[in-house]
């Protein structure tokens, strides 16, 4: 099954922090004034294994050449983490009516 949703992305790191001595640096996200809305596209199946996922670029829309890329990925995916179900006869794929979040 995959899906998408819009969800707000901002990973700008910090390049300063205090720490006490012989403490590592910490990676805390700051807040931007401009926040980054992103496509989130997910793949998983029954078991809940994320086959993959990508945040698409800006400025990207869920057309036909996006998602047979997917579907390819996809396919890469399910090869390796469940070779079962590559030759396995039944329905292996469940695709809904819902229009994709472009």
């Amino acid at each position: 099954t995959g899906d998408e949703k819009w969800v707000v992305y901002n990973n700008v790191k910090r390049k300063r922090s205090w720490n006490k001595k012989d403490e590592p640096a910490q990676t805390i996200s700051k807040a931007d004034i401009h926040k980054k809305n992103v496509i989130l596209s997910v793949w998983w199946d029954f078991k809940g294994i994320v086959f993959f996922f990508e945040l698409l670029p800006d400025n990207t829309t869920i057309n036909s050449e996006v998602y047979c890329h997917q579907l390819d990925k996809l396919n890469d995916a399910l090869q390796q983490k469940r070779s079962e179900l590559i030759n396995r006869r039944g329905v292996v794929f469940h695709q809904d009516n819902a229009p994709p979040h472009t």
